[in-house]
C-alpha cells in the first residue's frame, strides 16, 4: 500500500527520490542539463523541461525527467545510457498534459540502439498492479552488482501485459515440455502430463502474488536460482516436495526436507496430488535447463494477479479460458467447437438464467427477481428464497467461466440478502450449488483451478497457518459425455423413463459428496471412496432398470413382428422397425457389458447424470443449466455420431434437401439435453449459434421451444461475434424455462434488465419457419405479406452454376470456350464485375457438349477421373457442370448469397453466375429490370434481413428461401412499369417502393433499424 501511495503522489521528479528510496535505492540529487545530455534536438522534440539524478545503487543510476512527451523523453534517455554503456533507469514524468503519466525506460545489456530499449508506462491516476509488481522486482538485493541489477530491471520492464503473446508462449513451452518427455509413448498422455505440471506452476504464480509462499512474491524463481547455484535438481529438491510434500500436507505432517521449503500454507490435495495418469506412469520430470527456459520464456515475462479486475494489465484467472483455447490446435478447436466466452457475456447470460430460475423454480415475481439481480434489492421475507437449494450445472464446462459467473452472481445475491462474509459464502455456494461436466479432462482441471483461485482471491488471511485448505471439487466437476451416455440413450430408445433410483443410494451419494468437500488427508481418501461407491451403486441400479426397459421394448417389437394379418400371415417388421430393433439390442449389449465391467472393477464405467449426480436428478433436476456448449457443424461429426444423435434426440433431424448444410449443429442436441436436465420450472440458458433461429435444420427445435417451453429470451448478439476471436461465429443467447407457455407470454430479444428490453409475443414465434425477433418489423412484414404476392409465386429463385471443382474450371484469362464467371464477391447493386472465367462445357440449351473444343479438351483431359468423383456427378459427360438454368437464361436477376444488404444486378447474357450467387430467370428484360429495382430498395433488404441467417461482420445469407418469401407487386400493376423504367437506368426509387408497400412513418422506422442506409 505504501508503494502505491508513493507512486500515486508522484507529481514532479523530486518525488522520485522518495519512491526509489522506499525501494531500497540510495536517494540522490544532481541536476542534469537536458540539452547537453540528450542532445539539443532530442530534448526539444520531447519537450524536456528538466532532468536530474534521483537515486543510485553502486554504479547503477536512476534519472528523472519532466517532459511534455514522457515516452519519447524516457526512450531518448535510455538510448543515451546505452550509447555510453551506462547502467541505469530513466523515469520521465508527463507535464502539461491532461493525464498524469510516468514512463520508465532502460536498455538491455547486449542490445543495440532502439532494439535494446525497454519501456513501461503507467497512468498515475490509476496505477495498475502490474506496474507495482514490476517496481518490486527492481529492488536491489544485498551485495548485488550493478550489472546484475541492470539485467533484472531490464527483465522487469520486459514483462509483458496480457496479450496473445502469453498464450503463444504458454503453448510453446507446453509443446516443448511434451516433446522432451521420453515416455509414455502416447503423445496425448505426455501432453496431459506436461499440462498438469505447468498448470501447477501457473496456480503457484497466482498464490505467490498474494505472498502466501514464505512471504515471498517471487518465491518460485528464487527457489530455482538457489537450486541452480547449489547444483541441485529443481524438480527433485524443490518442485515435487513443494507440491506433494508441503502444500498437500498440514505443517505438522511434513518431512524435514519439505519443512525446509519455508512457511507454506496447507492447500489440500486436488491439484497437489498425483493424477491418475501420474500414478500410472509416475510424475513427469524435466531438467534444470528446461525449467530455466520455462521460467524465463513464460512465467517470469508476465505479471500475475489473483484478482480478475486486473485482467488486461496482468495475467488474471479470467485468462485461463484463453489458455484452454490456446493449448488446443486450431483444427482440434474447430472440431470440438470449444471457444472462450468473454466475461461480460458470461455475466449477462448467467443473470438472465438466474432471473428465469427465480421466477420458474422459486415463484418470485419477475419485477422482484429483476430488482434482486440487477439492483441488489432482495425480496422481503417470507418471499426470500433459500438459494442454498438452487442447483446450477454447466454441461460443457470448458475452463469454468460459467460456473465462476454463477458463483459470483449467487454470492452477490446472498450478500444483498444480508449473508456474509464473501469467502465463507463462496465456499458454501461451491458446496451446495455448482456442478459441471466436460468431455475433456483438461477442461475439468482448469475449471477446478479457476474455482480454487476464486476462493484464494478473496481470502485476506495473512497468517499462513490459518488459511483454509482448498475444498475437494471431485464430486462437483466431472469428466464425461453429456450427450451420448448409454443410459440416456437407452431411455430414449426405450421410449420411457426408467424408474427412479432408491432413496438409500441417493442419500448415500449426497452425504458422501458433502463430507468429501471439506475433508483432508486420510478422511478425504475414505470420503472419496464413499462417493465412488455410491456412484457405482446408483450406476448398477440404473443399468438394471435400463436393461429391463430395453427388454420390454425388444419384446414388444418382436411380438409386433409375429402378429398375423387376416389371412394368417405373419406381419413382419418394417425397415424402420428392424433398424430400431437393431439399435435396441446394441444398446442392451452395451449396458450389459457396462454392468459386467462395474461388477468386475467396482467403478462406474462412464459418466451419467443418473449415477454421478443422482441426488440432483432424483430431486427433479437442475434449477439452471447454463453454458456455451460446443458449436460443431453436422458435417464435422463422424457418420456414426450423427446416426446416434438422430436416434437420441427428437430435435436433431436433418432438414429436407441434400448436402451437409441441412445437418443440424451439435448445439441443437445440447439445447434438448439441457431441457432434460432442467427441473420442472427450471431454466436453460445457453449461448447457441444464431442460425438456430432461422435454419431449416433447427425447425423441430424451434417448434419444441415455442410450443413446449416458456421462451424467456432469444437474443441475437451481433456485437459479441468479434469477441470470439478467430471463430467465425455469430451467437444468440437462448433462455427458456421448462414450463408450458401462456397466451400472454413474451420473449425478450436482448440481454440486460428485462423490463427495458425489446420483446415479441411468444405466440408470434410458434408459426412454422424462422423466428422473426423484431416485433415492429414483424408486424409490417405480416401486413405486407397479406396484401402482396411473393417472389416465389411468380419465379423460382435458385443457386448459380456449381462446378464441384472450381480450381479446374476457373481460369484467370479468357481463352476460346470460356465465359465470364460471376461469384458473389463480384456482385453489388447494379454492378457485375467478373474477375475469372469459366471453361464452359455446355451448349445453348444447357446440356453438356458431346465433344469438347480442342482448347477445353486439352485443359480438362488430365482431370476427367477427378471430375467423375464429384458428389453431384451421376453419369454422362464427365466435364458437365451442374444447375445451369441461370447460365442459359436470356433474362435474369442475380444477387450475392453473402452480403450486408440485398444487392441485385441484371447481368449481360454472357456471364455465368456461380454457386455463391442466387438468381431468378425472367421471361422479359422488363421483368428483370423491374425486379432488380424492387430488390435493391432498402425496404426489401430490411424485410429480407428478418429471415436471412446472420454471418460474421454484419453479413447475412440472402438465399433462395429468403428471397422466395419477399413481397412483389403484381405483374399487371402500373407500378411494375415504373420499376422497369428505374431498372433500365440502374436506379432504385425507395419512395415508389414505400408507396407500393404502403409504409407509414412508424413502419419506416421499424424497418429502418434493419436497413438504416439507403442504396
Amino acid at each position: 500500500m505504501v508503494l502505491r501511495e508513493l507512486v500515486t503522489r508522484t507529481e514532479q521528479i523530486d518525488d522520485l527520490r522518495d519512491l526509489f528510496g522506499a525501494l531500497g535505492f540510495k536517494p540522490a540529487w544532481e541536476t542534469v542539463p537536458p540539452g547537453p545530455w540528450l542532445g539539443a534536438a532530442q530534448a526539444v522534440a520531447a519537450g524536456v523541461r528538466r532532468a536530474a539524478l534521483v537515486a543510485r545503487h553502486e554504479a547503477y543510476r536512476v534519472f528523472g525527467l519532466e517532459a511534455e512527451d514522457p515516452e519519447r523523453a524516457a526512450r531518448s534517455a535510455a538510448q543515451r545510457l546505452a550509447q555510453g554503456a551506462e547502467r541505469g533507469l530513466a523515469c520521465a514524468l508527463g507535464v502539461g498534459g491532461r493525464s498524469r503519466l510516468l514512463v520508465c525506460a532502460t536498455w538491455r545489456h547486449g542490445g543495440r540502439a532502439l532494439l535494446g530499449v525497454r519501456t513501461l508506462a503507467v497512468p498515475l491516476d490509476r496505477v495498475p498492479a502490474s506496474f507495482l509488481a514490476a517496481l518490486e522486482r527492481c529492488v536491489p538485493l544485498p551485495d548485488e552488482t550493478s550489472l546484475a541489477l541492470a539485467l533484472r530491471v531490464a527483465e522487469a520492464l520486459a514483462s509483458e501485459g496480457v496479450t496473445p503473446r502469453f498464450f503463444k508462449a504458454f503453448r510453446r513451452v507446453l509443446e516443448r515440455f511434451t516433446d522432451r518427455l521420453p515416455e509414455p509413448r502416447s503423445r496425448s498422455e505426455r501432453h496431459a502430463l506436461a499440462l498438469t505440471a505447468l498448470t501447477r506452476v501457473l496456480f503457484l504464480y497466482f498464490v505467490q502474488a498474494k505472498g502466501w509462499l514464505d512471504g515471498d512474491r517471487r518465491y518460485l524463481i528464487h527457489r530455482l536460482d538457489e537450486a541452480l547455484a547449489a547444483r541441485r535438481t529443481f524438480q527433485r529438491h524443490v518442485f515435487d516436495p513443494l507440491c506433494f510434500g508441503a502444500l498437500n500436507r498440514p505443517p505438522g505432517e511434513r518431512s524435514r526436507h519439505a519443512g525446509a521449503l519455508g512457511r507454506l500454507p496447507f492447500l489440500n490435495g486436488g491439484l497437489f496430488e498425483p493424477t491418475a495418469l501420474e500414478r500410472l506412469h509416475g510424475v513427469a520430470s524435466w531438467s534444470n535447463v528446461e525449467w530455466r527456459e520455462a521460467f524465463d520464456e513464460l512465467f517470469e515475462r508476465f505479471h500475475f494477479s489473483v484478482n480478475e479486475a486486473d485482467a488486461g494489465e496482468a495475467v488474471a484467472p479470467d485468462m485461463l479460458g484463453r489458455v484452454f483455447e490456446g493449448v488446443m490446435d486450431p483444427d482440434e478447436r474447430r472440431v470440438s467447437g470449444s471457444f472462450y466466452t468473454p466475461a461480460a457475456l458470461v455475466r449477462e447470460l448467467v443473470r438472465a438464467g438466474l432471473e428465469a430460475a427465480l421466477v420458474g423454480r422459486f415463484g418470485l415475481a419477475r419485477d422482484a427477481a429483476e430488482r434482486w439481480i440487477h439492483d441488489g434489492q432482495p425480496p422481503l421475507p417470507p418471499w426470500l428464497p433459500d438459494l442454498r437449494r438452487l442447483k446450477v450445472v454447466d454441461p460443457a464446462v470448458g475452463s469454468g467461466a460459467f460456473l465462476l459467473g454463477a458463483l459470483e452472481e449467487l454470492v452477490a445475491l446472498r450478500r444483498a440478502a444480508g449473508e456474509g462474509p464473501v469467502v465463507r459464502l463462496k465456499r458454501d455456494v461451491l458446496a451446495h450449488s455448482l456442478f459441471g461436466v466436460d468431455l475433456k479432462l483438461t477442461a475439468v482441471r482448469l475449471a477446478e483451478l479457476r474455482l480454487w483461485l476464486a476462493l484464494v482471491a478473496d481470502d485476506a488471511e495473512t497468517d499462513l497457518a490459518r488459511i483454509a485448505p482448498l475444498p475437494n471439487l471431485d464430486g462437483h466437476v466431472r469428466q464425461g459425455d453429456v450427450l451420448l451416455d448409454p443410459l440416456a440413450l437407452a431411455a430414449a430408445l426405450g421410449g420411457a423413463c426408467a424408474p427412479c433410483a432408491s432413496r438409500e443410494n441417493v442419500a448415500r451419494l449426497a452425504d458422501a459428496r458433502r463430507a468429501l468437500f471439506d475433508l483432508t488427508g486420510a478422511p478425504k481418501r475414505r470420503a472419496r471412496a464413499d462417493v465412488e461407491r455410491a456412484v457405482a451403486a446408483l450406476a448398477g441400479d440404473a443399468f438394471a432398470r435400463a436393461v429391463r426397459l430395453l427388454d420390454a421394448a425388444v419384446a414388444e417389437l418382436v411380438a409386433t413382428g409375429k402378429d398375423r394379418d387376416l389371412f394368417g400371415r405373419r406381419r413382419g417388421l418394417t425397415g424402420d422397425e428392424r433398424r430400431r430393433l437393431r439399435r435396441l439390442r446394441a444398446s442392451r449389449r452395451e449396458l450389459r457389458a457396462a454392468a459386467r465391467r462395474l461388477a468386475r472393477e467396482g467403478d462406474a464405467p462412464f459418466f451419467a447424470f443418473e449415477s454421478h449426480f443422482g441426488d440432483v436428478v432424483a430431486g427433479g433436476g437442475f434449477d439452471l443449466v447454463v453454458g456455451n456448449p460446443p458449436w460443431v457443424r453436422g458435417e464435422r461429426l463422424p457418420a456414426r455420431v450423427r446416426e446416434t444423435l438422430a436416434h437420441r434426440y427428437a430435435s436433431w433431424r436433418p432438414s429436407a434437401g441434400r448436402g451437409f448444410s441441412h445437418l443440424p449443429d451439435l448445439a441443437v442436441a445440447f439445447v434438448e439435453r439441457g431441457l432434460e436436465l432442467a427441473a420442472p420450472g427450471g431454466c436453460v440458458a445457453l449461448l447457441v449459434p444464431a442460425k438456430l433461429a432461422s435454419s431449416g435444420y433447427a425447425e423441430p427445435l424451434r417448434q419444441r421451444l415455442s410450443h413446449g417451453t416458456r421462451l424467456d429470451r432469444a437474443a441475437p448478439l451481433a456485437d459479441a461475434a468479434g469477441a470470439f476471436g478467430a471463430a467465425a461465429v455469430y451467437p444468440m443467447a437462448l433462455i427458456t424455462t421448462r414450463a408450458e407457455p401462456g397466451s400472454a407470454d413474451v420473449t425478450v430479444t436482448a440481454l440486460g434488465p428485462r423490463s427495458a428490453a425489446p420483446r415479441v409475443p411468444q405466440r408470434a414465434l410458434q408459426a412454422a419457419g424462422p423466428w422473426v425477433l423484431h416485433a415492429d418489423a414483424t408486424r409490417v412484414a405480416r401486413r405486407v405479406r397479406a396484401t402482396l404476392p411473393t417472389v416465389g409465386e411468380r419465379w423460382t429463385p435458385q443457386l448459380g452454376v456449381k462446378t464441384g471443382a472450381d480450381d479446374v474450371f476457373l481460369v484467370r484469362e479468357p481463352v476460346p470456350g470460356t465465359r465470364p464467371a460471376l461469384r458473389g464477391r463480384d456482385l453489388s447493386a447494379w454492378r457485375a464485375e467478373p474477375r475469372a472465367f469459366l471453361l464452359w462445357t455446355h451448349g445453348p440449351d444447357g446440356r453438356p457438349l458431346a465433344r469438347l473444343p480442342p482448347v477445353l479438351e486439352h485443359a480438362l483431359r488430365p482431370h476427367l477421373e477427378r471430375l467423375r468423383r464429384r458428389a453431384d456427378y451421376r453419369s454422362g459427360a464427365p466435364w458437365q457442370v451442374f444447375r445451369t438454368a441461370l447460365a442459359v437464361a436470356r433474362h435474369r436477376v442475380v444477387w450475392p448469397d453473402l452480403a450486408r444488404r440485398l444487392a441485385a444486378v441484371v447481368p449481360d447474357v454472357e456471364p455465368v453466375p456461380l454457386n455463391t450467387a442466387y438468381g431468378v430467370a425472367t421471361r422479359t428484360g422488363d421483368d428483370a429490370c423491374a425486379l432488380a429495382a424492387w430488390l435493391n430498395s432498402r425496404w426489401l433488404t430490411a424485410l429480407a434481413r428478418l429471415r436471412a441467417d446472420p454471418a460474421r461482420g454484419g453479413f447475412r445469407r440472402f438465399n433462395a428461401g429468403v428471397v422466395r418469401e419477399l413481397p412483389v407487386p403484381p405483374a399487371d400493376s402500373p407500378a411494375w412499369s415504373a420499376l422497369a423504367e428505374c431498372g433500365r437506368h440502374r436506379e432504385t426509387d425507395d419512395r415508389l417502393v414505400t408507396e407500393l408497400l404502403q409504409l407509414d412513418a412508424s413502419d419506416q422506422r421499424a424497418l429502418g433499424r434493419l436497413a438504416p442506409d439507403p442504396l
